[in-house]
């Protein structure tokens, strides 16, 4: 019983670190300018800002309307789909993450949002499915991105096996 509750509470730290970390890991390459793009590339269209806006602000259900309106129309709008799975992470909605962060893998995502594995194995965990979250874990390992949030990615994978 004290094994159970010692790894719910190293699992609850490690997500609480993971979220913070992730806070602080850029989004987008260097290209903050908000035209929109037809190639998705370091751009995030001007509907996706003002979704965006709305859920930050006052609006919050309105703009995950409007992100879910978005991505119906353009299903290949890797910016709705991620910023919709981050937003399911955080709302504890794990299947509609899993779902949301695949379609950006689908369209070639993960070069402007290389986090999308960590989040995707974090959903997976989850899930229970620790073998996928794993697998994504690992594939976030091979983005060379920032030393410590790798090092914190490698603990999630001993912890996992």
């Amino acid at each position: 019983m004290a094994k159970q509750q010692k790894l719910r509470i190293a699992a609850a730290i490690f997500a609480i670190l993971l979220f913070v970390l992730l806070l602080l890991v850029p989004r987008s390459p260097g290209n903050t300018d908000l035209a929109t793009t037809s190639d998705n590339t370091g751009v995030v269209d001007d509907e996706v800002q003002k979704a965006l806006r709305m859920v930050e602000g006052e609006q919050p259900m309105q703009g995950i309307l409007k992100l879910r309106s978005i991505l119906e129309e353009d299903p290949q709008n890797i910016d709705a789909a991620w910023n919709l799975g981050r937003f399911s992470i955080e709302t504890g909605q794990f299947e509609n993450a899993v779902s949301r962060l695949e379609q950006v893998l689908e369209n070639k995502g993960e070069e402007k949002y290389p986090d999308t594995f960590i989040y995707l194995g974090h959903a997976n965990e989850q899930l229970g499915n620790v073998v996928e979250a794993k697998k994504n874990y690992e594939r976030f390992l091979e983005s060379e991105s920032e030393p410590q949030l790798m090092e914190e990615v490698r603990k999630r994978i001993a912890g996992l096996e």
